[in-house]
């Protein structure tokens, strides 16, 4: 058959497949079920001894039939379960575990079964770092639950740290498929965007397969498959994979601490909550507006709330916050829904109701040891259970001759504005994001569905697999509001934003111009291309050292210069040769002056949050490298930012291979921190000629390095080691502390070494840089 007629095959089947889906209700047989969802912030607190949640998971109640009401299906998430240094640096599962026993103890306390056994198994479970989701069936369903996948996608530091970020678990149950998605979104009270760009990325990126388990990106977090689960998840790497997205299921849960605040100033918030005025601060609810606006969850529900806000709470207390930063009560703990179909009709009643009703939705007010109440929803779902094969085959025949009839009467038709779209984005800058918007409008006869793809993958015979579009650098730079596939009713339109910002990792990839074309697919109709021509100012963003102008440096005055009147260059002027490029120079100089960092809050979720680095970027981009009036942290994340950006590391990868390449099995074992603290890590396991290797890497590098990579190399890590907290400091138990430490070390090892070798090797490697600079220093 040729590939013309295979197409053609291909969008016939589709096609069929779509209005079968569409007429569902006259042959698929549906049952209610009943689904519990929760959320809770713990705070990185372990519960007290022998705690049972009962008032957040037991929400069985009496029917109308006087029949008391199991859920058949629980889903758990958590958010801060540990971050502490365990969390950053290996996968521990020991508090995934603890905070796993509590949740199966208090099922099993408020599900009780006449003989004492457990009611509900676990039937997968995913954890990213602090973000935790289980789910649980009731094991009279079990055997119903198949094709169970997982995903996870980070969005904190840099898109790399999943202290932010979403998981996810997807299976079918019956015929229907759902998806459970626990998320931890960008914290401050000002950063209503971040936190629709985290659910953006979460959105678009999260990915699912029916076959072998997959995540958008093999990530230190991404849980390896639950010992013992009962689940069929069918492996066979033969079979073909189909990918699903979240909204492609038929039922979608999303949960967590999404973050939105309330936007009134916090004394009018805690004047109505005085009042018990709910309604008046639900109608400011950042995530209510933002879903209004359909910035963020489009097509999402969410029952009226009708409980206090979750946040803030002083620990084991009724108290709203009274510490010093005073947080402005919020409901930051949501429970959203999302069905394909709102109503579905019983088929042999031909009654219609709600496909998923709520029936409960609120907080637990005495579970008080976290600064956060956890909130739990108990819904009525409609599952298709069963479909009547002799309807559906003929409504099959139905629609085939239809289609017969129709082949040329209603081909799909769009229409874009501004017509002939061209994004045209000149002189972007590192860290800047630009938009484009356009219109989508359906002017044909027919339904249609619209989806964006870059050119150099797409075929239109199947569908464009998820590591494809990481492979294409620009278009993994794009992200689109709302995410695609847009499906337009007749005369329908969709306004979409296309809007563009370099990553670090590509900064050097694309070069200064980028020219390409994004197709517009339309589903058995024509496609639209929308050329894309970006010119890209990245300044010293991707620049190697010997592409800098020269490193000056004034004799006399035994100071560097960092900028000069190149008609006003004497003697005393001279050019060193095996320094690194001015601006790494100013800016870590400037730093060591200082000596004011506070390395283990550099990477809070809050500090970053609120970071702005464009008034300094603009100022670098002038090559004026005074940076006074700049506070410590910007002048560091700016370093950090310029090392990533790097087109090869400042440890170059053919070096990094020689360091590591007899180090690539890995086993348990115990590292020292610079500080005299210990770090338990998967760093690798070394034979005894090769216990020293890790120390050595330090002497090697010196041997291996140009002179001006070594020489920023030793000043990076001079600066380190004088601004590292003391071995007193670093001793303490504070998880606070020890997570904070622990992160900082991710990091930086990422930034020297990038993403070339695996995570472990980076981090025994800058431990070991540091002990030996510290030694050095004892002498």
């Amino acid at each position: 058959m040729s590939s013309s007629n295979n197409e053609k095959l291909y969008e016939a089947t589709k096609r069929l497949e779509k209005h079968l889906k569409e007429r569902e209700n006259e042959y698929l047989i549906y049952k209610q079920h009943y689904i519990l969802a929760g959320t809770f912030n713990v705070n990185n607190r372990q519960a007290p001894p022998n705690t049972l949640l009962e008032e957040w998971l037991y929400r069985a109640r009496h029917s109308a039939k006087g029949e008391h009401i199991v859920p058949h299906i629980i889903a758990v998430g958590f958010q801060e379960i540990d971050t502490s240094s365990g969390a950053y640096i290996y996968d521990d599962k020991k508090k995934e575990d603890e905070w796993e026993q509590i949740v199966r103890r208090t099922i099993k306390h408020c599900y009780r079964s006449k003989h004492g056994t457990d009611e509900f198994q676990l039937l997968n479970r995913i954890r990213l770092m602090g973000i935790l989701l289980f789910v649980y069936v009731h094991h009279s369903h079990m055997s119903k639950c198949s094709s169970v996948s997982r995903a996870s996608v980070p969005t904190g530091f840099m898109g790399i740290t999943g202290n932010k970020g979403g998981v996810g678990i997807s299976f079918r149950f019956y015929e229907s498929t759902l998806c459970f998605v626990n998320c931890h979104f960008a914290s401050g009270e000002g950063q209503t965007q971040r936190r629709n760009e985290d659910y953006q990325t979460v959105e678009s990126r999260m990915t699912f397969t029916d076959g072998i388990n997959h995540s958008y990106k093999d990530y230190i977090w991404y849980t390896p498959t639950t010992p013992n689960s009962l689940a069929p998840n069918a492996q066979n790497p033969m079979a073909s994979t189909r990918f699903w997205k979240i909204n492609d299921h038929d039922i979608v849960f999303w949960f967590g601490d999404m973050n939105y605040r309330i936007s009134l100033p916090n004394d009018q918030v805690r004047k109505y909550l005085n009042e018990l005025s709910i309604e008046s601060l639900y109608k400011k609810d950042q995530l209510r507006a933002e879903m209004n606006e359909n910035h963020v969850f489009t097509g999402y529900c969410e029952p009226p709330i009708d409980f206090m806000p979750t946040y803030k709470f002083d620990v084991n207390t009724d108290d709203y916050d009274t510490s010093e930063k005073f947080r402005t009560p919020s409901w930051t703990d949501r429970i959203l829904y999302h069905t394909k179909r709102s109503i579905i009709q019983h088929k042999t009643s031909n009654a219609s109701f709600q496909s998923i009703i709520p029936l409960h939705y609120s907080c637990a007010k005495t579970i008080k040891f976290s600064d956060h109440r956890p909130v739990s929803g108990l819904y009525h779902v409609g599952i298709k259970i069963a479909y009547d094969d002799k309807v559906m085959n003929r409504i099959r025949d139905e629609l085939i001759r239809e289609f017969d009839r129709e082949e040329n009467d209603a081909i799909p038709t769009i229409e874009i504005y501004p017509r002939s779209p061209a994004i045209l984005f000149n002189n972007i800058r590192y860290l800047d994001k630009v938009s484009y918007s356009f219109l989508i409008k359906n002017i044909g006869e027919c339904p249609c569905a619209c989806s964006i793809h870059p050119s150099s993958t797409f075929e239109p015979t199947r569908p464009t697999k998820i590591k494809e579009l990481i492979e294409v650098p620009y278009f993994d730079c794009l992200t689109f509001t709302p995410n695609g596939p847009y499906i337009l009713q007749r005369n329908e339109e969709q306004n979409v934003e296309i809007s563009f910002k370099m990553k670090t990792r590509y900064s050097w990839s694309l070069g200064k111009k980028l020219n390409e074309i994004l197709i517009l697919h339309v589903e058995n109709g024509a496609d639209t291309f929308i050329t894309l021509d970006v010119t890209l100012d990245m300044g010293p963003f991707g620049l190697a050292f010997d592409q800098f102008p020269p490193t000056l440096f004034d004799s006399e005055k035994r100071q560097y210069i960092y900028s000069i009147d190149p008609k006003r260059i004497c003697e005393r002027v001279v050019e060193m040769k095996n320094d690194p490029p001015a601006l790494y120079v100013s800016l870590i100089e400037c730093l060591k002056e200082r000596n004011d960092l506070n390395l283990l809050s550099v990477f809070s979720g809050e500090i970053q949050d609120s970071l702005d680095l464009i008034r300094i970027r603009n100022q670098i981009y002038e090559h004026d490298y005074n940076f006074e009036n700049y506070p410590s942290i910007n002048l560091f994340m700016m370093l950090l930012h310029l090392l990533q950006a790097l087109p090869e590391p400042l440890i170059s990868r053919d070096i990094q291979d020689k360091i590591f390449l007899k180090t690539n099995n890995s086993n348990n074992r115990s590292s020292q921190l610079p500080s005299g603290a210990t770090m338990q890590s998967n760093i690798p396991n070394e034979s005894p000629s090769q216990q020293q290797h890790m120390t050595k890497a330090v002497s090697f590098i010196i041997e291996q390095l140009q002179p001006k990579e070594r020489n920023l190399f030793f000043r990076f890590l001079l600066f380190l080691q004088k601004s590292w907290p003391t071995p007193e400091y670093a001793r303490r138990t504070d998880n606070n502390i020890q997570a904070a430490l622990n992160i900082c070390i991710d990091i930086l090892a990422l930034s020297l070494l990038h993403e070339h070798t695996n995570r472990n090797q980076r981090q025994s490697f800058l431990l070991a840089c540091l002990n030996e600079e510290k030694k050095k220093n004892s002498k």
